[in-house]
């Protein structure tokens, strides 16, 4: 038995987890940080009735970002649809 009570942050197994998060979040950060530097050039943008230009990145991130946040929105619409019926 050990002598670490359960939720301890500093047992093995949660150690390990944290510092691999650490690791895939600091790749996550290098990755982005290139597709910005690689992808600077301006292309233009129009949605509804709004015509603009912005660079690459901006308009992938932000349609990434969107995505997102309707995903999310869906998914909590349903969870509440599903609690609502049961």
């Amino acid at each position: 038995m050990s002598d670490q009570p359960l939720g301890d942050e500093s047992s093995p197994g949660k150690k390990s987890g944290a510092q691999a998060r650490l690791l895939v979040v600091a790749l996550l950060a290098v990755g982005l940080a290139a597709f910005v530097v690689q992808n600077t050039e301006s292309t233009p943008v129009t949605w509804l009735v709004f015509e603009r230009s912005a660079p690459l990145w901006v308009v992938i991130i932000a349609s990434a970002a969107a995505g997102a946040v309707l995903t999310e929105l869906a998914g909590w619409v349903m969870r509440r649809r599903r609690r609502k019926d049961t």
